[in-house]
């Protein structure tokens, strides 16, 4: 007894996207970057704090990011430390949060 099936051209083009496309997702997924993690976070009180690495320095030395939302004056404060190690905190921006939120609604 001999089995014999066809398969339409139309029908082998569409399993073969869908293998290419399979194939590229897989590959694409391998590729993607690690996750972003918040090195700290804390709140106390009216004062929530993040810190967060700039994506600048070496690996030993990454500087770092603090901000810093004062919930009684309703304000974002931006520092960065450029090297722990100093203890030199900088203040690089702070914004009204009432002001941000009321431009992002336009």
């Amino acid at each position: 007894m001999r089995y014999s099936q066809t398969v339409s051209l139309p029908a082998a083009a569409l399993w073969a996207s869908a293998f290419v496309i399979g194939a590229l997702t897989i590959v694409q997924t391998g590729r993607l970057p690690q996750a972003a993690y918040g090195e700290m976070s804390a709140s106390h009180g009216d004062y929530t704090i993040l810190t967060t690495d700039s994506g600048r320095g070496g690996d030993l030395d990454p500087d770092e990011l603090l901000y810093v939302i004062d919930n009684r004056t309703e304000v974002l404060l931006v520092y960065e430390i450029e090297d722990a190690r100093r203890g030199q905190v900088i203040l690089r921006d702070g914004w009204s949060l009432r002001a941000l939120f009321h431009r992002a609604r336009r």
